[in-house]
């Protein structure tokens, strides 16, 4: 039973402006490199300053956000050479923990697992990419929790949290058709059948390759982005049907 004292209720709202923060950067709603101010975000979820400050501070203590000296707060927005270094990190982490899940996953776990690959695989055909983002994360840390050490499970989490706004440019629309669905169904369905046999190697090869996939088409995606941003364009007069749409309403 929750003991309802001042102390408790602010507890309650610091952590749910976390958590609301924390879900809009890993559903892609902030651009890398956009600033996010704290009226913004005050005023999108109904609360003083004060627990918006502190969600900010935590994230950027994770690594998740960058605050600057001069207090402004900005999403990462990684190099890719940067991208290239976290995927050999997540290679490793990642891997290891799924060789370890092999030998302590459950039957009912892995039942579970395997619903929701068909229903990331529903959702991947469909080309519904917040679906993909929630059932994506679902997947893999219903894995790496099942190796059954908590911290190795945050650092993972940390390490996704700073890369998940650039790894978003995969679901972009003018890129999510170019997504290698068939690929990444297969690896997670070998995933799922190497746990299944209690097969560690294999486990971590499945994860590893999938990590490959998404870096790898992730970076040619950066290489194309940057080659449309230093062409030259002609200025375009903004519609004004748009000026109207909060950013701060995506929260």
């Amino acid at each position: 039973m929750k003991v309802k004292t001042a102390h408790g209720l602010h507890e309650t709202q610091r952590e749910r402006v976390y958590h609301r923060i924390k879900l809009a950067l890993m559903s892609g709603d902030y651009e890398p490199g956009e600033k996010i101010t704290i009226a913004a975000v005050s005023a999108a979820l109904g609360v003083s300053a004060t627990p918006v400050r502190e969600a900010l501070r935590r994230l950027a203590a994770e690594r998740a956000l960058v605050m600057h000296p001069n207090r402004s707060v900005v999403v990462p927005k990684l190099s890719r050479e940067e991208v290239l270094a976290i995927r050999a990190i997540r290679e490793q982490l990642e891997g290891f923990a799924a060789r370890l899940a092999a030998g302590r996953i459950e039957d009912e776990r892995l039942e579970r697992l395997r619903r929701v690959q068909l229903a990331l695989a529903a959702a991947r055909a469909r080309g519904d990419a917040r679906r993909i983002l929630h059932l994506n994360e679902t997947f893999h840390f219903m894995v790496y929790e099942a190796a059954g050490i908590p911290v190795l499970s945050d650092i993972i989490a940390t390490l996704w949290l700073h890369s998940q706004p650039t790894l978003n440019l995969l679901f972009k629309p003018q890129f999510i058709a170019r997504y290698p669905i068939a690929v990444q169904n297969r690896n997670n369905r070998a995933l799922i059948r190497a746990l299944r046999e209690r097969h560690g190697a294999r486990a971590a090869a499945a994860v590893a390759a999938e990590i490959a996939v998404g870096s790898r088409m992730l970076g040619e995606l950066m290489a194309e982005v940057a080659r449309d941003e230093r062409r030259p364009s002609k200025r375009r007069r903004p519609d004004p049907r748009l000026r109207a749409r909060s950013r701060s309403a995506r929260i």
